[in-house]
């Protein structure tokens, strides 16, 4: 086991105290949570349940770890997975009587959930290619291993005002939210990274602050410390809601901010933090290069290996249909699973025959279109703090899409979250829909916020706006009437809204005052 599953391990019996309560309702769940979010577990709707969310930096988890997750799933019956936009794992449903003996195995196996909740640094994201992309600038892996290292260090020793998100790029790609975090490092093409900070989602979300113009890598702790620091020591610990990194340099001001965060910085490099000769993504596996016509399987970086797309609807496959994906990779050396921000996962480190095995089982298995893709949260039918049924919007409005069999790019993938905290990153998207409620003869009905606009790719940044706000049971029909308004300008979505403004407008006020 690794040094921080032998020390986290020690810390669970804390966490099983607090769960045996729960499960026996002799602690509320708001008190239950102010525990075992530290663990990563959170009380779900009805506080019956558990959800454990595991932890993987860069949503690399390895082959060992898959076979864990298998027999966890197998031995404890556990009804649902889901993949999360944070890049990590959750299991849901989890009982009373198998919460211990689950985490235990889970630890036992080196899979972490410490921190994964509450406030604390949560688990690093990146594009989840990272080491096996062809055009990344280069391997971020190293870098990114070591700031996970020395955050995990601080929880426990370390009171944070909140929660800390951190995220390595490997290329401008936008992906992996890297300048929407807390602390973000964005590869350059000459081997160094821009720093941001004080990025965010949720209520009043920001854009990142740029605070660092190419860093030499090998000091990106003293960033990460100057972080911590700014975070620790200029929140108020009062007033939760505004304790986020994002309202510091609104509440320093901007200029004051950079000076402090800088200082800190400075002052960080008195220590010996380098981070020297780190150990990248090593892959010693080969095999014979093919060129494949298959758009689920991608070469990676590593000659002769392939990696194949898979996305199930909502990032939640069936228990069944992990199980039997698992079964099928475990003979194959090497393998990794790789989780992305947009619950695509990547089976990655594959021969060509054994990427074609992949991809025919994945197949009817997994989204065909950018549409089919899209992402949300788990909902308010699972989660305690949810407002609507994300989930239960995404399918709803897939199956109304269906016999349309709208082309690729008609419909763009959309981000839906059950509520204002953003585990869908709607704000993210050029359409995304945050769990509201909307008065109707002067009484709330279920509805959601529509944002338009967003973008992340880098350089084109921009944060969605929220235009209306429509009732559920009326968007699978706003969507589908979108997707046929653009088919029939036989064009793309994203073309399409170039100069159709207005149109798209008048489509979202018909469906805002629509009761």
């Amino acid at each position: 086991m690794s040094k921080w599953t032998v020390l986290f391990k020690q810390d669970l019996p804390t966490f099983f105290d607090a769960a045996d309560k729960f499960y026996k309702q002799e602690m509320k769940p708001n008190d239950y949570k102010a525990i075992s979010g530290g663990f990563g577990n959170y009380g779900e709707r009805g506080a019956k349940s558990t959800m454990i969310r595991c932890r993987f930096s860069g949503g690399v988890i390895n082959k060992n770890q898959l076979l864990a997750f298998r027999e966890v799933i197998k031995t404890y019956h556990v009804p649902m997975v889901h993949f999360t936009t944070c890049q990590c794992l959750q299991l849901h449903h989890i009982t009373g009587d198998i919460i211990e003996p689950l985490m235990n195995e889970l630890y036992d196996n080196n899979i972490l959930t410490r921190g994964a909740g509450s406030d604390n640094p949560r688990n690093i994201t990146s594009s989840g290619l990272i080491g096996i992309e062809k055009d990344e600038y280069f391997d971020v892996t190293g870098y990114m291993n070591a700031v996970s290292e020395y955050l995990l260090g601080t929880i426990g020793t370390v009171k944070y005002p909140r929660k800390m998100k951190v995220s390595f790029s490997s290329s401008n790609d936008g992906s992996g939210h890297t300048r929407i975090r807390d602390l973000g490092y964005l590869a350059n093409t000459d081997g160094t990274f821009d720093v941001y900070t004080a990025g965010g989602l949720g209520p009043n979300p920001k854009i990142g602050v740029k605070v660092a113009d190419h860093i030499d890598p090998k000091d990106v702790l003293y960033y990460a410390e100057a972080m911590v620091r700014i975070f620790t020591e200029h929140s108020d610990y009062k007033t939760r809601a505004s304790n986020r990194s994002r309202y510091l340099p609104v509440k320093l001001g901007l200029e004051e901010y950079l000076r402090i965060y800088n200082e800190y910085v400075e002052e960080a490099k008195k220590k010996d933090l380098d981070v020297i000769n780190p150990i990248g993504n090593i892959i010693e596996k080969t095999g014979p290069v093919e060129i494949i016509n298959n758009w689920r399987i991608k070469p990676q970086k590593q000659p002769g290996l392939y990696y194949v797309e898979y996305h199930p609807i909502g990032g939640t496959p069936t228990p069944e249909e992990f199980i039997e994906l698992v079964d099928l990779v475990e003979p194959f050396e090497g393998v990794e699973l790789r989780l992305a921000a947009e619950e695509t996962a990547y089976i990655a480190n594959l021969t060509a025959e054994e990427a074609k095995t992949v991809a025919a089982f994945v197949d009817n298995r997994s989204a065909q279109t950018t549409f089919e893709k899209s992402v949300s949260c788990v909902g308010a039918t699972v989660c305690q703090i949810g407002v609507r049924d994300s989930h239960g919007l995404l399918e709803a409005i897939l199956a109304a899409a269906k016999p349309h069999h709208f082309e690729e790019g008609v419909l763009p993938r959309l981000y839906i979250s059950g509520c204002h905290n953003s585990c869908g990153t709607h704000e993210t998207a050029s359409i995304g829909f945050q769990g509201a409620a909307k008065l109707v003869d002067k009484k709330p009905v279920d509805a959601f916020a529509l944002f338009v606009g967003g973008n992340e790719a880098f350089g084109s940044e921009k944060l969605g706006e929220q235009v209306a706000v429509i009732e559920t049971r009326f968007i699978p029909e706003f969507i589908v009437e979108l997707g046929t308004t653009v088919r029939n300008a036989n064009t793309t979505f994203d073309d399409w809204i170039q100069g159709n403004q207005d149109v798209f407008n008048a489509l979202v006020k018909q469906y805002d005052e629509k009761i």
